[in-house]
């Protein structure tokens, strides 16, 4: 009997069986079919066993000592996979590659004796015979590529290749990954990053970044390239560690796009192979990784650069991605791509990107920080979920408006698709937001926003549009299959916070200041930002932070007074709202303004006298007394009323008329 184990997925060290793949025995290794015989064809089983029982194999018998070739007819693989009947092998330069047809020869046959493809054919590990069709024993087969997902942005994982032979272009490849990551700022994308030489990461990185990072804005695409730019090269090239790291990872990828400059020469963890030529072994350890992160619908791009990957390492590029070759035009259907250079590497991405967005306009939703002032939104970063746009057509579209919110991938991104009439060609498209409570439009050159044409980077003009506060917007022109990117800016607003203090005692309240002496309660706030508590003067506001943070409020209160104790602490009011809560308080600062009221219940056994107000007051302006009004006489014809004065008043008065006329008389 002969048995061929039959893999499809990595899992760990491991591959999983595959049930359902068709193989057949073949007299001579050229012949195109298979030997006529029922025997002579099986089908995997759930444990991934082929196995052909073939009859006649003692001493004498008509198959004793004949040696078949297993390989894959037409037609063999099951649905959801394609087989590979032809792989490169070769030194892993690119140089003298060869096209190995991927069939392996049992064992001469002798009755009562089962040969195994996983130790007595086709697994080897003479990694120096060549044609270097050393293979691991499994027999592989390629899932199908998921097909690419349709519409604007993309979550990207790239995958690039540090082995030695990049040597001195380096830079190019980087440049590549640059101008892949470029382009999708202002779409609603995010990108992470692997590495790998003979191990992934590379040996000589410290760690991938398998996390979505949101390239919507300059901002994100500035830190994806960051995590790249001081990556150096390592040695090997091994796809199978590199594509389990991405299968391994947790973040959904839409695309893998690997970028490679040589064909396979390491597979498997620990490590085999031996880092010169490419074998069956390499190859099929790319095929069972790239299958795990096919399985996670992940469509696999395959992109070889450079003389190492050209002609027929295609083979090995289909192998793990599919078997549509880029033909020059087919940016959404083409499995792998083969440029000259890295610089043709970084247009086809490019086109990848961009190509994606014909024919929409994105809305990206950008917060500055509420230190900026005016136009200036440095340090801005994309909105979270929530925000609201509607795109409404005007002159020369068709349909009826678009609300899209913004969901909580990090991008702060929506996209709109355009309806044109079957001959239209340009129209008007009218963007609006929907205001939030605590944030401030920031205008741009006057508008709501602005806009970028996706292809060419230059700006597109945009007009003021009719808009109510709460729905800021403008209008742009847009033309059939065009990619337009607008950015609506927004600042948060400023909030501050005052804590208030009043004492309760014995059911008498009292401002702090005014309470009875003994009594006293200092606050504190943690915050603006990240910092620590730190103390904070009742009735006094403490600023610097933004509408949504929270600040934590808590006091430290001394009791001296004999016979007094304090007997609750409690939040009152919030905003003059009643509330009741205990410290330490955590408030959210809603709105530009918050006042927080702080009231501390004490019992005295004797009610002690309170304390004066001990805020500063300007002295008083003295003035001279006036007299005290007397009683009024009764008015005497059309006479006013005279007030009337007390005795001694009346003595005071005469006295003075008697010196006047005295003087009078003397002069």
């Amino acid at each position: 009997m002969i048995t061929v184990k039959v893999g499809g997925d990595r899992s760990g060290t491991a591959v999983t069986p595959l049930a359902g793949v068709t193989l057949a025995l073949y007299a001579n290794s050229g012949d195109t079919a298979p030997v006529g015989q029922p025997w002579a064809q099986c089908v995997s089983d759930a444990d991934g066993d082929c196995s052909f029982v073939v009859p006649d194999t003692a001493a004498g018998g008509g198959n004793a000592g004949r040696r078949f070739w297993v390989a894959q007819p037409p037609g063999g693989a099951p649905a959801g996979w394609y087989a590979d009947p032809v792989l490169r092998t070769g030194p892993g330069s690119g140089s003298g590659s060869v096209r190995s047809p991927y069939t392996f020869q049992a064992p001469a046959l002798a009755g009562g004796v089962t040969y195994r493809s996983t130790s007595d054919f086709m697994f080897s590990t003479d990694w120096k015979a060549q044609p270097y069709v050393a293979s691991t024993g499994t027999w592989v087969q390629s899932r199908v590529n998921p097909p690419m997902a349709v519409g604007c942005g993309l979550d990207a994982a790239l995958v690039l290749d540090l082995s030695a032979s990049v040597g001195s272009a380096l830079p190019q490849l980087k440049q590549a990954a640059d101008t892949f990551v470029d382009a999708l700022v202002g779409t609603p994308s995010r990108v992470a990053v692997f590495s790998f030489d003979r191990t992934s990461p590379s040996s000589s990185v410290a760690a991938d970044h398998p996390e979505l990072t949101p390239v919507s804005t300059p901002a994100g695409a500035a830190a994806v390239k960051e995590s790249y730019a001081g990556w150096t090269l390592g040695k090997g090239t091994n796809w199978d560690q590199a594509l389990t790291a991405v299968a391994q990872a947790s973040p959904h990828y839409q695309a893998v796009v690997v970028i490679t400059d040589g064909n396979p020469t390491r597979f498997a963890n620990p490590v085999s192979g031996d880092g010169t030529n490419t074998h069956f072994a390499d190859v099929e350890g790319g095929v069972f990784a790239a299958n795990a992160v096919k399985a996670k619908a992940e469509r696999v791009i395959a992109l070889g650069v450079g003389k190492g990957v050209d002609g027929d390492s295609g083979l090995n590029l289909a192998a793990i991605s599919g078997p549509t070759a880029f033909n020059g035009t087919n940016y959404a259907a083409a499995d792998y791509y083969q440029t000259a250079d890295y610089a043709a590497a970084g247009q086809v991405l490019q086109q990848i990107a961009i190509r994606r967005c014909a024919n929409t306009v994105t809305v990206v939703k950008q917060i500055a920080p509420p230190t900026t002032t005016g136009q200036d939104v440095t340090g801005a970063v994309p909105a979270g979920p929530g925000w609201a746009f509607t795109a409404t057509p005007g002159t020369g579209l068709t349909g009826g408006p678009q609300t899209q919110l913004t969901t909580a991938d990090g991008t702060g991104a929506v996209t709109f698709t355009p309806d044109f009439p079957p001959s239209g060609t340009t129209g008007t498209l009218h963007l609006n937001e929907v205001q939030q409570p605590g944030y401030q439009l920031v205008t741009r050159d006057g508008h709501a926003g602005d806009c970028t044409d996706l292809a060419t980077g230059t700006p597109v003009p945009v007009t003021a549009d009719t808009t109510t506060g709460a729905t800021p917007g403008f209008a742009v022109d847009v033309a059939r299959g065009s990619s337009l990117s607008c950015t609506f800016y927004n600042r948060l607003a400023p909030a501050d916070i005052t804590p208030v203090k009043t004492w309760s005692v014995n059911g008498t309240d009292y401002p702090d200041g005014a309470q009875p002496a003994g009594l006293s309660a200092t606050a504190a706030l943690t915050g603006p930002d990240s910092a620590n508590a730190s103390p904070q003067p009742w009735h006094t506001a403490r600023t610097g932070y933004r509408i949504g943070d929270t600040a934590e409020l808590s006091e430290t209160t001394t009791v001296t007074t004999p016979g007094c104790r304090l007997t609750g602490a409690t939040i009152t009011a919030v905003n003059s709202a009643p509330a009741n809560a205990l410290l330490p308080y955590h408030a959210t600062l809603a709105t530009a303004h918050t006042v927080v009221q702080v009231t501390n219940t004490v019992h005295c056994a004797t009610p002690p006298p309170p304390v004066p107000p001990t805020t500063t007051t300007p002295p008083p302006t003295i003035r001279p007394t006036p007299p005290a009004p007397g009683p009024t006489l009764p008015a005497t014809g059309a006479g006013t009323a005279i007030p009337m004065l007390a005795a001694g008043q009346l003595l005071a008065v005469a006295g003075i008329v008697l010196m006047r006329t005295a003087r009078k008389r003397r002069a």
